[in-house]
């Protein structure tokens, strides 16, 4: 993951999709080095689309109980920035995986 990083450059690229999947690799497989450019990233998208991918993988990937500790605290300052449909979502995902 992070050779790919390296060579393509993505948890800074301009593409939502690309980064958000690459970013969501780099959350389920617990590499904290990488927790920056999530949280970057959940604060500055409301889409579920998004949303639902990165919080997922952070509360159920590798490193869990950093990820949930991180989910939610991103969750809390975020919150009122996303619609609450996508607010509910999230909510749930952090309540079904804590």
């Amino acid at each position: 993951v992070q050779a790919l990083d390296a060579r393509y450059v993505l948890a800074e690229h301009m593409n939502w999709e690309v980064k958000v999947a690459f970013l969501t690799l780099a959350a389920s497989v617990g590499l904290r080095d990488y927790h920056a450019a999530v949280e970057k990233t959940l604060n500055s998208v409301g889409r579920m689309k998004y949303l639902r991918p990165l919080y997922t993988a952070l509360v159920t990937g590798k490193s869990k109980d950093e990820g949930q500790m991180l989910a939610k605290r991103v969750f809390s300052e975020a919150r009122d920035s996303y619609h609450p449909i996508a607010q509910g979502v999230v909510e749930s995902i952090l309540c079904k995986n804590s």
